[in-house]
């Protein structure tokens, strides 16, 4: 559903189009604050809901930091590949992350003179460039990146702006709708919470279902970058 969608639910549900007390950009507010309850039960019960795939981000040589995602929730990386090139002759390979930093900055040092350097990397965040992404060993090399990372739900602003939650789009509107019902001190505000409740019962129910049984996490397809290295 849009955001346009939801709130003339909610008008037309609650009888509120003539109405001054609640404003449209009250139930904006709540309906992302529904958002936010809804990714935060997402995330701990089946976050790859929300695996995204970032895909051929050109580096150059020498480049050795990258940014994360914009969307990025919590800095979470699933994966990242390497691969030279954007045809069928491309070459390819996982860059994994460092566990042991020192191990990265011996690639710095003893690394700088490999012309095709197999890349690694490792989480920063300083004062001044924020969360970067950053890659051993430090001479870098010139191809592409595909970042497989898992991102925040999106918050609705513009009248057009669609939920990407839309499979729980009842639970968004009861939870608006239960708040107009505070505000007003209306009793109905109990009978709402417990429709609200309902809703977000069945929403966890269908994320537990979507968990595979023996871990939480989903098998990419990685077969054509496996196969061009």
């Amino acid at each position: 559903m849009t955001l346009r969608e939801m709130l003339d639910q909610i008008l037309d549900d609650l009888d509120l189009r003539d109405e001054d007390w609640v404003s449209e950009a009250d139930l904006t507010r709540w309906l992302n604050e529904a958002v936010r309850v809804a990714e935060s039960e997402i995330h701990t019960l089946y976050e790859d809901y929300f695996l995204t795939p970032l895909e051929d981000q050109a580096i150059s040589s020498g480049q050795n930091y990258v940014d994360y995602p914009s969307d990025i929730y919590a800095n979470k990386i699933r994966k990242i590949i390497f691969h030279d090139g954007l045809g069928n002759t491309t070459t390819s390979h996982e860059v994994m992350r460092e566990k042991d930093l020192l191990s990265g900055i011996d690639k710095d040092l003893y690394m700088r003179d490999t012309s095709l350097p197999i890349l690694t990397w490792a989480p920063t965040n300083d004062a001044t460039n924020g969360r970067r992404i950053r890659l051993f060993p430090k001479q870098g090399r010139a191809g592409y990146l595909d970042i497989w990372y898992i991102r925040n739900a999106k918050q609705l602003s513009a009248d057009s702006d669609v939920t990407d939650i839309d499979e729980f789009s009842r639970f968004l509107v009861q939870y608006a709708k239960t708040k107009v019902y505070l505000k007003d001190g209306d009793p109905r505000a109990d009978d709402s919470k417990v429709l609200e409740e309902q809703y977000k019962r069945e929403m966890i129910l269908s994320l537990s279902d979507m968990t595979p049984d023996d871990n939480n996490e989903l098998e990419m397809d990685l077969d054509h970058y496996e196969d061009s290295v």
